[in-house]
């Protein structure tokens, strides 16, 4: 039986990620009721992209908070001018995408699958 991955350990999954490709991953400490899970600065000579993270597993993405969370973010993010990545697992890919298109963000949300797979030792 296939183990699913929580929502923090998504978060660690996909944090762990961003740092290896050069961001910094930075808590966010905001008393707005809907914030980021957090976000991923990258900065390179001549210019700094921040962007807002939000981890959903496949349970969550279906609930109401998820959309709202979302919404709010994508606000954020359209009036501030930084990215937002919305991070599911692989295997709910397609209802992410679907999810973006519903709630009508995908003008400033990008959708970012991630998941583990993982390879069995072959003795020789």
């Amino acid at each position: 039986m296939e183990e699913k991955l929580t929502r923090e350990e998504l978060a660690e999954l996909m944090a762990t990620v961003l740092e290896m490709e050069g961001f910094e991953v930075y808590d966010v400490d905001t008393d707005e009721e809907y914030k980021p899970d957090f976000l991923a600065v990258y900065k390179d000579e001549e210019v700094e992209y921040q962007i807002a993270i939000q981890v959903e597993d496949c349970q969550s993405l279906q609930t109401e908070e998820a959309e709202e969370r979302a919404k709010a973010i994508a606000e954020h993010c359209r009036q501030s001018g930084e990215g937002f990545f919305i991070s599911v697992p692989l295997e709910c890919e397609e209802e992410g995408k679907e999810k973006l298109e519903k709630w009508n963000i995908g003008d400033v949300a990008e959708l970012v699958p991630i998941g583990l797979e993982f390879e069995e030792e072959r003795e020789e």
